[in-house]
């Protein structure tokens, strides 16, 4: 055939994300396409590295000042949270962008704590008299690991 289009092997992409955490070193995860770059495929392996959800991941991504979307190359900036619960204590990294909701759930899951034991319980900042930490906000940026506490809530204030 004389007409015929020339057929073109996909072009191969590499996308690197720069792990950005605290205590860490950086780490470069790179994921190679054959054609279009796929969100969901990157989302997909940083959570497994991460041990968060890949939605919330794949929303961080969607910011092209964390992943640009012509140069295949960005940053994850994941904040460190020292949690704490009775006698044990557990770091993790977790979103700035996501909800002390997120951490609150994280810590009843890794702790063991039953689901209506955990409903019961509240997040402090510092130490278990620490201020509480309101679950429908963001985590938001910080320095070095941040103390946060689960704890049964004191008696209330009098008022």
């Amino acid at each position: 055939m004389e007409n015929a289009p020339e057929i073109k092997p996909s072009e191969r992409i590499a996308v690197s994300v720069e792990l950005l955490r605290a205590e860490r070193a950086p780490e470069v995860v790179t994921i190679e396409f054959d054609g279009p770059v796929h969100h969901p495929k990157i989302a997909a392996e940083i959570a497994a590295i991460l041990e968060l959800d890949a939605a919330e991941i794949l929303n961080e991504l969607s910011n092209p000042q964390v992943l640009h979307p012509e140069k295949h190359h960005g940053s994850l900036h994941l904040v460190c949270i020292e949690l704490h619960f009775e006698t044990e204590e557990k770091k993790h990294h977790f979103l700035p962008t996501a909800k002390w909701e997120r951490v609150h759930q994280w810590g009843c899951e890794k702790f063991r704590v039953a689901t209506d034991a955990c409903a019961n319980l509240e997040l402090h900042s510092g130490g278990p008299k620490g201020p509480v930490l309101n679950e429908s906000k963001e985590i938001g940026r910080h320095q070095g690991c941040m103390v946060v506490w689960l704890v049964k809530p004191g008696p209330e204030k009098n008022g």
